[in-house]
């Protein structure tokens, strides 16, 4: 799946729910907070792990401008040495 965002576009494995930033393909590692950490919100595909993750990188990554989890950031902001 291809996700634009305001710094990049991205895109998603749907079986794997790995993401490469266009136009290099780096590899951006998100993985989700540990439970004790979030709010629990039920959702419709609750039952496919995958798919749940998939959803919300999607999310996340659309508004890419808005994340301040510096790790992220860090990545983002990292250039290709191509």
């Amino acid at each position: 799946m291809r996700v634009r965002g305001n710094r990049a576009t991205y895109k998603i494995h749907l079986g794997s729910a790995n993401i490469l930033i266009e136009p290099d393909d780096r590899y951006l590692c998100i993985v989700p907070a540990s439970k004790g950490r979030t709010t629990r919100i039920m959702l419709p595909f609750e039952g496919d792990e995958v798919l749940t993750v998939v959803l919300s990188k999607v999310l996340m990554l659309a508004a890419d401008d808005k994340i301040t989890d510096p790790t992220i950031l860090a990545q983002l902001n990292r250039r290709a040495h191509r």
